[in-house]
């Protein structure tokens, strides 16, 4: 099988083509291509915490309130209605306290609120250009 130089800048291993990086490299690459993803996701941001807080997951939280007033999915087409398991923020609250707390919100299943949703608020933030 023909060879070829490890893809990690100033390694000369040599790998099989169609590897990317040696053994030694594969593991420390995977890494620095997770770490953007790994920022984006700091706990240190306001959000995180209400997220895991009594008043929204409690029994009497914020969340569970509104998955009992509209048990199923708002976005869904009305033939194939799903069970909602999201409550999600109408308006994004973007760690705004105000907002997470007290804005409007929908139920809608997480198909819906991982697809439709976040595409259309990607699309906003293009638009605003935020």
């Amino acid at each position: 099988m023909p060879k070829k130089p490890c893809a990690h800048p100033g390694c000369f291993r040599l790998v099989e083509v169609g590897t990317g990086y040696c053994d030694a490299h594969a593991r420390s690459e995977k890494q620095d291509r997770d770490k953007p993803t790994e920022a984006k996701r700091r706990s240190d941001r306001p959000s995180r915490k209400w997220y895991n807080s009594k008043g929204w997951r409690g029994k009497t939280g914020r969340r569970l309130q509104q998955l009992n007033a509209e048990p199923l999915c708002r976005l869904c087409p009305e033939h194939s209605k799903q069970l909602a398991t999201i409550a999600d923020h109408v308006v994004p609250h973007r760690d705004d306290h105000g907002l997470f707390w007290f804005g409007a919100l929908q139920s809608l299943c997480k198909s819906c609120h991982d697809i439709k949703k976040q595409r259309a608020e990607r699309r906003e933030q293009v638009k605003g250009g935020l």
